[in-house]
């Protein structure tokens, strides 16, 4: 089973190409997480795995660049759009080289289902807020229509398949907990993407997943079947997906 930075070393430039051209998207799936951070200048905020810089730049049009970004990613490859837009870590996710308590708000989206050793993760996290810092988190959910579009059609059509590690219904909350984070939210969401049409859709996806062996026309099929479309006020198309979105805050002791 292949593991986050050998699938990014293979496929995330198809991935930052689809963005680039549809990089509206995803927009409601990176506004839900942030929506949920209280942003002050003078932050310190982490952008974990960080691909080509989606989250970071959202954080950055909110934020207007009164805050400090970083940007860690696995795959050197994946993060090469990102320039000198951020400073950018290339190391795994569990040993990020930055000092104890040195950040005040951790943000993560749809990345960890490719890494084994999630309780890893939630600790290295734990470690780098500050009492009282902001963690935001959302992925695939093991069970629903995301993640079996990814695990099953994704998975036959590309080349080094799809097998996504999804976060259990409790994982979140149990995991972040016992890396000593107090959650105060733990729920699965609906952030449908957005398309201008059905065709758009099909390239998109196709794109983004590195499948090869269908063409985008098939791919929006599968889609429609598998996760589910619908229309929307302006005539564009909403593809149904979900996330499961965690909120936690590390505890400020009373003697500090």
């Amino acid at each position: 089973m292949h593991e986050y930075r050998q699938i990014f070393d293979a496929r995330g430039h198809l991935y930052n190409d689809a963005m680039s051209v549809s990089p509206g998207a995803r927009e409601l799936e990176r506004a839900t997480l942030l929506a949920a951070i209280t942003f002050a200048a003078g932050q310190q905020v982490l952008d974990a795995p960080a691909g080509g810089g989606f989250v970071a730049d959202g954080v950055q049009a909110l934020t207007g660049g009164s805050i400090r970004l970083i940007c860690v990613e696995p795959s050197r490859r994946f993060s090469m759009p990102i320039g000198d837009r951020y400073p950018v870590l290339t190391c795994p996710l569990q040993e990020i080289p930055l000092p104890d308590a040195s950040v005040d708000v951790m943000l993560s989206l749809a990345g960890l289902h490719h890494l084994a050793n999630r309780a890893a993760v939630y600790a290295e996290w734990a470690r780098l807020l500050r009492p009282g810092g902001q963690l935001a988190v959302a992925d695939v959910t093991e069970d629903t229509a995301t993640a079996q579009f990814l695990n099953g059609f994704v998975d036959k059509h590309t080349p080094g398949g799809h097998e996504g590690m999804f976060i259990r219904s409790a994982e979140f909350r149990g995991g972040l907990e016992a890396a000593g984070l107090d959650v105060s939210r733990d729920a699965l969401e609906d952030v449908p993407w957005h398309f201008p049409d059905r065709i758009a859709m099909g390239e998109f996806c196709h794109m983004l997943f590195g499948i090869e062996a269908a063409k985008p026309p098939y791919v929006a099929a599968a889609l429609e079947h598998s996760v589910g479309t619908s229309e929307l006020p302006d005539g564009g198309l909403a593809l149904h997906w979900q996330l499961r979105y965690a909120i936690a805050r590390r505890p400020i002791a009373a003697t500090e």
